[in-house]
């Protein structure tokens, strides 16, 4: 029989108390994407989570690495929280994976792969993050999906997953090519000269946003260039690259398509 891994029991930890990523590491004084790490067994946890495991939920550490034992302690005053009940948890099921697969559909002008979603039957590995929104022209309403994780779709390998990073799209700057609350997979790249004519994202005076890069070597500027001609382009010098952080290129999208009428 195959031996549970942590990463596995940590989202069994989840499940049990009906929370996502981000309230269980608030309760355990981490960020979520280090939890997200141990989950898939990229990261060994500290000892520092370890212990708030067993303080704030009362994990037993030999269940915890894969035992055959009960997963909590004897409550001796403990903090815990209290299970749903079971009408809840039926509601509950398929969010509280908050995992998505994907099947393509199409590419977009650039030639960026777009990707459709459907609900996973279980929990999937290889898992990614959503870290945050990221900025395509001005601020709009975002709707809550519940997915705190995406698949990579375009991996060769667990190593790859260090490569990449996930935003959720706030805005239209960039459409109809990039929409409104698109996943997009953004490829860790800090190249300036490789990224050059790419769709980039790019940290600017602390915002993270969305464009296409492009070098104007002969007036020594940086543009960052909207799709979607009714905004401005964001055009910054040479003397200036320094505060502006290249984050990676797009390399794909994961779009909510909307469901067809019968």
């Amino acid at each position: 029989m195959r031996k549970i891994s942590f990463g596995q029991r940590l989202v069994q930890i989840r499940k049990h108390f009906h929370i996502n990523l981000t309230v269980f590491a608030d309760t355990l004084n981490t960020v979520k994407s280090n939890v997200s790490r141990y989950e898939r067994n990229l990261n060994k946890p500290t000892i520092g989570f370890l212990e708030s495991l067993v303080k704030t939920y009362r994990i037993n550490l030999n269940w915890l690495f894969g035992e055959e034992d009960n997963m909590l302690l004897p409550d001796k005053g403990g903090v815990l929280l209290k299970r749903k009940s079971k009408s809840q948890l039926d509601l509950l099921d398929d969010s509280e994976r908050k995992v998505i697969e994907m099947v393509s559909i199409n590419y977009t002008k650039s030639g960026i792969p777009v990707f459709k979603e459907s609900i996973a039957s279980s929990i999937q590995e290889n898992l990614l993050p959503i870290e945050g929104s990221i900025s395509a022209g001005d601020p709009m309403e975002i709707t809550q999906t519940g997915y705190d994780f995406v698949p990579l779709p375009i991996y060769k390998s667990h190593r790859d997953l260090e490569d990449y990073i996930v935003f959720k799209v706030n805005g239209l700057s960039m459409s109809p090519e990039i929409q409104h609350e698109d996943i997009v997979f953004i490829n860790k790249n800090n190249n300036w000269v490789e990224l050059n004519n790419k769709i980039v994202a790019v940290r600017i005076q602390g915002e993270t946003t969305l464009k296409r890069l492009s070098i104007n070597n002969i007036d020594k500027e940086i543009v960052f260039k909207a799709i979607n001609k009714r905004y401005k382009d964001i055009i910054i010098g040479y003397e200036l690259m320094d505060s502006t952080q290249l984050i990676g290129e797009l390399k794909a999208i994961r779009r909510i398509y909307p469901k067809k009428q019968r």
